[in-house]
């Protein structure tokens, strides 16, 4: 009897080992939130080291009209069908080169200004690379509201990459905005209800005074001054 219930105890013993030993080897499996996380880094960090670097270039004039629609663009890259775009698409562009970013497989691209300053309308995109050879193009069409020495105008350069993360650049162009005989005669038109007004009352008080003037010359009181009449005792 005593036999029986020790080989029970034993064999109790060893399932309870065997168990724990289980236990442990099954967490130590599992990956520590560390482990997770650097494994997702070193994703990204070989997608990145995957793109390519090449400089961007504005493609736009030193100066555009105020009022006037034009339309500017910004290539990365170089290459006759990249050449042949901009010089179809943009007239009197002048290359501002603006560093170099990272370029991959996607790349998305907005231009953005104060909206007191300018409209900005997506136009063209070009993309003709092939492999490393990389000619890429975008295109707006911008209309300058106001004249202005430096019109500030920013690309955001965005590089997409998995699990939600994005590469972002800024790439900011200054450009001329010169004033023409057009907006002038439109700015005159658009006040002219103002400054009729401001002329008239000018006018007015003018005349008012140039007359108070004659009558007090002539020893006759102004029409705005009462006549004292003084009665006979």
């Amino acid at each position: 009897m005593h036999r029986r219930v020790r080989v029970t105890l034993v064999a109790i013993a060893m399932l309870a080992a065997l168990a724990a030993c289980g236990e442990d080897i099954d967490s130590s499996t599992e990956p520590s939130p560390g482990q997770a996380n650097g494994g997702a880094f070193a994703k990204v960090d070989a997608e990145t080291a995957g793109l390519v670097r090449k400089e961007a270039v504005w493609q736009a004039p030193k100066s555009v009209d105020v009022g006037t629609t034009q339309r500017i663009g910004l290539s990365v890259g170089e290459g006759k069908q990249l050449k042949a775009k901009i010089d179809n698409l943009i007239v009197g562009a002048k290359p501002t080169g603006a560093g170099e970013v990272l370029v991959g497989p996607t790349v998305r691209v907005s231009l953005h200004a104060d909206p007191d300053d300018a409209e900005i309308t997506p136009s063209e995109a070009v993309d003709a690379s092939t492999g490393t050879d990389v000619q890429m193009l975008w295109t707006w069409l911008i209309k300058p509201k106001r004249p202005t020495k430096a019109l500030m105008l920013t690309a955001w350069f965005d590089v997409p990459l998995s699990a939600g993360h994005t590469i972002h650049n800024e790439i900011a162009l200054t450009l001329e905005v010169k004033r023409t005989l057009g907006y002038t005669v439109s700015q005159v038109a658009t006040h002219w209800a103002t400054w009729s007004g401001i002329v008239a009352s000018v006018v007015t008080g003018a005349a008012w005074l140039w007359r108070r003037r004659r009558l007090l010359a002539r020893g006759k009181p102004a029409a705005d001054e009462p006549v004292s009449a003084v009665s006979a005792p």
